[in-house]
């Protein structure tokens, strides 16, 4: 468990440019219930999204994590809504993976208006968050952060998802965030037992080339020292 600089500063992780689209989608969607969360850092973009809301019509926001990102994480979480003016409380903490919240919240026949998914970047995790996007209300929204040429681990899950899943389409992409909208319910899961395999399939494959990349990032700061 490596130190996180969000950790230190409490700011989310995105630019400008992204917490602009988010922002913009997040009004968009007009909430009316749910706000979903998977992954959370330091709770920089948390609190950005709960402020984007005047108390009286914020919504309830939902937070997926482990918790195990750094030290103390959740602690750190608390610490930072509180010094944004906003009550922990408030917020609905599921400290375990992603893959058992959703099967609690999938059994509690919940339905989420808005998702941001900004957890692990490795590709057999996302695809598991894809997941999240069976709970998805028809019209909502869903975004996920570094989806970029290279964050394979994030875009090929997200491509492949789009391309089998025609009753979602995309709505617009702020830097590396991307945003989603359900268009209609579908009669079975979107994320099936093959989309799983094809996952675990490429996920050593992915692993090894991100090792290959910084091996050779290493090597090239070395030759201009």
């Amino acid at each position: 468990m490596g130190s996180r600089p969000s950790a230190k500063s409490m700011e989310s992780e995105m630019t400008d440019e992204e917490l602009s689209g988010l922002r913009d989608w997040l009004q968009m969607s007009k909430l009316a219930e749910r706000c979903l969360e998977v992954g959370t850092a330091a709770g920089g973009t948390l609190c950005y999204m709960m402020k984007c809301f005047e108390a009286d019509e914020r919504p309830e926001f939902t937070v997926v994590d482990t918790m195990a990102y750094f030290a103390n994480q959740h602690g750190i979480v608390h610490e930072n809504l509180q010094k944004n003016g906003l009550d922990p409380s408030q917020v609905q903490f599921h400290v375990m993976t992603s893959v058992a919240a959703f099967a609690r919240e999938e059994k509690a026949g919940s339905r989420f208006d808005f998702i941001l998914v900004d957890a692990s970047h490795k590709i057999r995790h996302v695809m598991e968050d894809l997941h999240w996007l069976r709970l998805l209300s028809v019209g909502g929204l869903a975004c996920f952060h570094d989806y970029a040429p290279r964050f394979k681990g994030v875009r090929w899950p997200v491509d492949r998802f789009l391309r089998r899943n025609p009753h979602f389409s995309r709505v617009g992409l702020a830097g590396s965030l991307l945003c989603v909208r359900r268009d209609a319910t579908a009669s079975r899961p979107e994320v099936t037992a093959l989309d799983r395999s094809w996952a675990l399939i490429w996920s050593p494959l992915l692993q090894l080339d991100l090792s290959l990349q910084k091996r050779l990032k290493s090597k090239r700061n070395l030759n201009l020292v």
